[in-house]
């Protein structure tokens, strides 16, 4: 699957650096240096560097099936702590991989068409995961790839795409769909909504405490953003086994709304490309209590009456990239 740039694509970045403000937060109660960080650097290790240079991990381990793409990962590598394994993701959360150190896992997903095995990766993962681990899932969270319904079907038409898209899904993640899930859930702004709470399901189920075993997972946040053509879905949980200390790492979140603490809560990031000239303008006007308005009519040209947009730009805007070109 086509994919841009990772670092070019604004709406991925800003989700990204909700990430590390999380990790961050949560460094005050738990020391992250010693845990190790796992995902998909590719050959550009954007995650890596920022986790590295915020959190100063030094442990980290990137996974890439590809051959083409680990050797040139091997090449562009940025640091020596970096550890770089030509194998598939869910041949190494099967493997010997897991010992007594703890762990930050990205898993950065965008075949849609292995959504099945992702599903069943996760839970395989819950299985080795040790109170205060982080995990970071990323699901395509696309509607269209169940189908494509044309924009001129019949109403008929339609409804018969969107129950074969949910005969698709249930091939794929049956067991974890809700019970009561309808076909008009298929569609581009509720998919990824069915998609959240088919992860609580699979995630509550894998967590069923006992009396030997009382981990459980405590949702920090999700976020749904898009860039292209890409919408994505991504949910956040730390593994504690002491309930007495998710009120303590919640104080460290009081001044985050985004970090809702709910599974099905997604913040949404829906910011408009902007040219540098854009951005500083609008940043002047920011923060302020009711900026949405005055956005709105100043710049109309950009959010052009997309009221969401306005909202996200608003929530997010200290994290909008800006990027530049650079001769070397």
């Amino acid at each position: 699957m086509s994919q841009p740039f990772y670092h070019l694509r604004p709406n991925k970045y800003v989700d990204r650096c909700l990430f590390v403000n999380v990790l961050e937060r949560i460094n005050l109660r738990v020391r992250l240096q010693e845990h190790r960080y796992i995902g998909f650097g590719s050959y550009l290790f954007d995650d890596f560097k920022m986790i590295h240079d915020r959190i100063n991990i030094h442990s980290m381990i990137s996974l890439e099936a590809d051959q083409t793409i680990f050797d040139r990962a091997k090449y562009n590598v940025p640091y020596k702590c970096i550890e770089i394994i030509n194998q598939k993701s869910t041949d190494f959360i099967s493997g010997d991989n897991w010992g007594e150190q703890n762990s930050i896992i990205w898993l950065d997903y965008v075949e849609p068409s292995k959504l099945g095995q992702q599903f069943r990766d996760v839970a395989a993962l819950t299985n080795v995961l040790m109170p205060h681990d982080i995990v970071k899932v990323t699901f395509n969270a696309n509607a269209d790839t169940l189908g494509k319904i044309e924009k001129q079907n019949t109403p008929e038409q339609k409804e018969h795409g969107l129950e074969e898209r949910l005969e698709k899904l249930k091939s794929r993640i049956g067991e974890y769909l809700p019970s009561d899930v309808v076909c008009t859930e298929c569609v581009k702004d509720k998919y990824p909504l069915l998609l959240l709470k088919s992860m609580r399901i699979m995630i509550t189920r894998c967590f069923q405490k006992t009396k030997y075993d009382k981990r459980f997972a405590l949702p920090l946040f999700s976020t749904i953003y898009q860039d292209s053509d890409h919408r994505m879905l991504t949910v956040t949980f730390i593994v504690l086994d002491d309930p007495n200390e998710v009120d303590q790492i919640k104080d460290y979140f009081a001044d985050i709304p985004y970090v809702a603490f709910e599974w099905e809560s997604p913040a949404v990031i829906r910011i408009p490309e902007l040219t540098v000239r854009e951005m500083l303008e609008i940043n002047q006007l920011l923060p302020d209590e009711n900026p949405e308005e005055q956005l709105m009519e100043r710049f109309d040209f950009v959010f052009k009456k997309r009221e969401d947009e306005v909202k996200s730009y608003i929530s997010f805007y200290k994290y909008y990239p800006s990027f530049q070109s650079v001769n070397f």
